[in-house]
């Protein structure tokens, strides 16, 4: 037992060295493999979230755009509705007008005083005097109620199309936000960790002047809208960033690429009266079976509006043409009114010179107060009626000018998705897909005890938006991510 304690006292010194050497090499090599595997995942995670975050931007982006182009084509189906009831109430006084004009003007053909020494001749003259004011006003509500046509024609013409621009408008900037949005954020996210100049080689006298130093990836972000204005291409396209990496010995290059394939334009046209007239049950089918959210009086009255529609373009034109007619009848009546003036005014001027003969005074005394204060009712008649020819053949001129200029088959009622063949009336979803590649030059380096190797790290996602509709407006898209 003392020898083998004499000998272990005695052995040679130094031996824990290199046991301690070669647990440090084994320690460095094995911190190396985990330092930089675990950074290798990370990066590989972060590559991966970069391209998440591109998805959720780029689909919000879109989300937003979609609701407004839906809340505005609600506007739209509500001028529409709009457009369809004032009309209907409008032309409703129009008609009842219409045929109280007619039968007044008619009625006035008629002589007042109805013999000779008619005891009521004053009241019939003064009846007939109400007449022609009745008729008067009667043509005025005619004129303003053609006005009102000829006006509200215009305004949902002008209103929708204006409606439809907008929605035009935003359905353009849907690639080009969703793409931008997409950029920003998978850039953002991505982890780039490109290192500040040294502050011995920044030229900066304080940690103030050192602060305000931007690195070359700060400018890439900074002028990152104004290249995406400039940047037209809003298929799919690739944007990419590059840095050097030297904080050692061994230059790095790292290279990020950001594919974006954004939501593309929604296919949406605008249907117009006609189209919804020449075909009302398929639109009152696809309303009816996607309108739930709608309010229900707005829902009523889209319907109502839809089902009106072949009629109501009938009745408008049917109101330019009797517009023309009673420009017609007004034109006759005061022919006939004119030659009964003549008729009249003979009889009148006869019946006096045949009262100044004695022999004949007895019988032809009495028939100058029958025929003359006809006479003047008809003259004055025949006045009116000149009048009412010329207002009623300008109220024709304007209200054909204005249909020809703006046809109700041509007035905007909303927009509505064209829909792919086979799709059953399922409203097409919108897809985005992000795909972020980092590079690294050289791929590996070599620290003579350990080899670090930068493998191509990539991450790809994708997502759609749907949940929404254009038409019928529901403002509940929304973005649903694949992963």
């Amino acid at each position: 037992m003392n020898i083998l304690f004499h000998r272990m006292r005695t052995g040679k010194k130094g031996q824990i060295v290199a046991i301690l050497t070669v647990a440090l090499v084994i320690f460095v090599i094995a911190a190396f493999i985990v330092v930089n595997v675990g950074k290798s995942k990370l990066q590989q995670g972060k590559v991966l979230n970069a391209a998440q975050s591109g998805v959720l931007a780029g689909g919000s982006s879109a989300c937003i755009l979609l609701n407004n182009m839906a809340n505005l084509n609600d506007n739209m189906v509500a001028n529409f509705a709009g457009f369809t009831v004032s009309m209907e109430f409008l032309l409703i006084s129009y008609t009842l007008d219409y045929v109280k004009l007619v039968t007044e003007s008619f009625l006035t053909l008629i002589p007042p005083v109805t013999g000779p020494n008619d005891p009521s001749a004053g009241v019939h003259l003064a009846a007939a005097a109400k007449r022609l004011t009745d008729i008067t006003f009667g043509l005025i509500n005619i004129c303003l109620t053609v006005t009102s046509i000829i006006l509200l024609l215009n305004g949902a013409t002008l209103t929708g199309n204006e409606l439809y621009t907008l929605i035009g408008e935003l359905n353009d900037d849907l690639p080009k936000d969703s793409r931008n949005s997409a950029r920003q954020y998978a850039f953002s996210n991505v982890g780039v960790d490109e290192p500040k100049i040294a502050f011995s080689k920044s030229g900066c006298a304080d940690a103030w002047c050192y602060s305000l130093l931007e690195t070359k990836f700060d400018v890439f972000m900074r002028e990152l809208p104004l290249t995406n204005k400039n940047d037209t291409n809003y298929g799919t396209s690739t944007l990419t960033f590059n840095w050097n990496d030297s904080r050692t010995d061994h230059i790095v290059n790292n290279n990020i690429s950001v594919t974006v394939s954004p939501i593309p334009k929604a296919s949406i046209r605008k249907v117009t009266y006609g189209e919804v007239a020449g075909s009302p049950g398929t639109f009152l089918g696809y309303w009816g079976s996607h309108s739930s959210e709608m309010n229900p009086v707005i829902g009523t009255l889209v319907t109502l509006a839809i089902v009106l529609a072949p009629v109501m373009i009938a009745l408008i034109w049917a109101a330019a043409a009797l517009i023309t007619v009673l420009a017609g009848i007004f034109g006759w009546i005061w022919s006939m009114l004119t030659t009964l003036a003549t008729v009249y005014w003979t009889a009148c001027g006869a019946f006096i010179a045949c009262c100044a003969i004695p022999w004949t005074a007895a019988v032809c005394c009495e028939w100058p107060s029958y025929f003359c204060p006809n006479a003047v009712y008809y003259t004055t008649a025949a006045g009116f009626f000149l009048g009412f020819t010329i207002s009623a053949g300008i109220a024709s001129g304007l209200f054909l000018a204005a249909m020809a200029k703006t046809p109700p088959q041509d007035v905007p009622c909303f927009a509505a998705e064209q829909l792919p063949p086979g799709s059953r009336g399922i409203i097409p979803a919108h897809s985005i897909s992000v795909n972020v590649t980092r590079t690294t030059s050289p791929s590996s380096t070599d620290y003579a005890i350990y080899k670090t190797d930068w493998p191509v790290q990539s991450g790809a996602a994708s997502g759609v938006v749907s949940g929404g509709s254009i038409f019928p407006p529901s403002q509940q898209y929304d973005i649903y991510p694949n992963f």
